[in-house]
């Protein structure tokens, strides 16, 4: 079969675009082998999500996670290994499989730094990930950024 849409990654922007193009009656795949976005289901409590104040990261990634599933894409529970382009559009490769689609929907996310000692021990207590997201949190108090980019500071 060659799907209309080929998602890789099932965090937010994966799922989001899973909604969007099965409600647009296309044919969708979805690869994710993380569990659904494991770092947004770390967030110990996200404010900023409209409609579902105060909701915990797993909650939001479980509520996020049913209503995708619940349009039905075909689920891939595997690693995307290679995408190559063809005439006619792409083939997705994982371990042992290949899968063919029109379009591909990168949704990949960020990738995750080694854990500092402590860090996930205060998550949710005094560690986050999110200056905008939970900043208020915090305001009025001594914080520290640990950041790679220098945008990270100014946030």
């Amino acid at each position: 079969m060659v799907y209309d849409i080929a998602v890789v990654g099932g965090g937010p922007a994966g799922l989001s675009a899973v909604v969007t193009g099965r409600i647009r009656n296309k044919s969708v795949i979805l690869f994710d082998h993380m569990g659904m976005s494991p770092k947004l289901r770390r967030a110990h409590q996200v404010e900023n999500y409209l409609g579902m104040p105060g909701v915990s990261g797993d909650a939001l990634m479980t509520a996020f996670e049913q209503h995708a599933l619940a349009h039905g894409p075909q689920w891939v529970k595997e690693k995307v290994t290679g995408i190559y382009p063809g005439s006619d559009g792409f083939t997705l490769l994982t371990s042992d499989k290949t899968f063919e689609a029109k379009s591909v929907i990168l949704a990949v996310g960020v990738p995750g730094a080694k854990a500092l000692t402590g860090e996930k021990e205060f998550l949710g207590r005094g560690v986050s990930y999110c200056a905008t997201c939970d900043g208020q949190f915090y305001r009025g108090r001594r914080v520290a950024v640990v950041a790679t980019a220098a945008e990270a500071a100014e946030e």
